[in-house]
């Protein structure tokens, strides 16, 4: 049996005060740093082969936390990993975006694949296929192993709506938040996949 095992970063900044990320970043809070180094220590011991990350910084710096309390020797960044590049919504305030654009932000929120990107961001389709062109081939690369993939919380709900065989759309209404630092897990065996665990912060209790 091959595992995945999804998490997403630490809580930052801009997670606090309300603010889109997409692919621009904010520190991680001293909250976010306490969650990585706990996750990491959860870790330690549960057969970790390989952490991926996505590049951007505020995952980097939650992969490599854990890195260091799995004891690890290092994490592979990608690209393909990276949050949706949300274009003009950048920085923004939730609430000034949806003030500015509630037609745009009732999609992104509500109704994914009919949300239309600013110049040069991406559709959540896109997103999606990017991100499992990167994700599905790992369960061959890393046969019979449990391998940590760190990323972001769009990321997270794409992927996850695909292993639990559900339209983007009906997966927004079905799960709509993944915690910093929760764990999903996705087995393969045989060819098929199951979903082990899904946005878990048991492990904290």
């Amino acid at each position: 049996m091959t595992e995945l095992i999804f998490t997403r970063h630490g809580q930052t900044e801009w997670n606090v005060a309300r603010r889109m990320q997409g692919q621009l970043d904010s520190p991680l809070t001293e909250m976010g740093l306490s969650q990585a180094r706990v996750l990491g220590a959860y870790f330690r011991d549960k057969g970790i082969t390989a952490i991926y990350s996505s590049s951007l910084p505020r995952a980097e710096r939650t992969a490599t936390i854990i890195m260091k309390e799995t004891g690890l020797p290092g994490i592979e960044l990608s690209d393909s990993l990276r949050e949706i590049n949300l274009a003009d919504l950048e920085g923004k305030s939730f609430a000034r975006a949806t003030e500015e654009d509630p037609v745009r932000m009732h999609a992104f929120g509500s109704h994914p694949s009919a949300f239309i990107p600013g110049p040069g961001g991406e559709k959540f389709d896109e997103v999606q296929n990017r991100a499992l062109s990167f994700v599905l081939p790992l369960f061959e690369a890393h046969k019979g192993e449990r391998v940590l993939i760190v990323t972001h919380a769009v990321i997270l709900r794409l992927i996850m709506a695909y292993f639990e065989n559900n339209s983007i759309d009906d997966y927004w209404k079905l799960h709509g938040f993944f915690y910093p630092c929760s764990i999903s897990r996705v087995a393969q065996e045989n060819g098929a996949f199951t979903l082990l665990e899904r946005n878990s912060i048991e492990y904290t209790r």
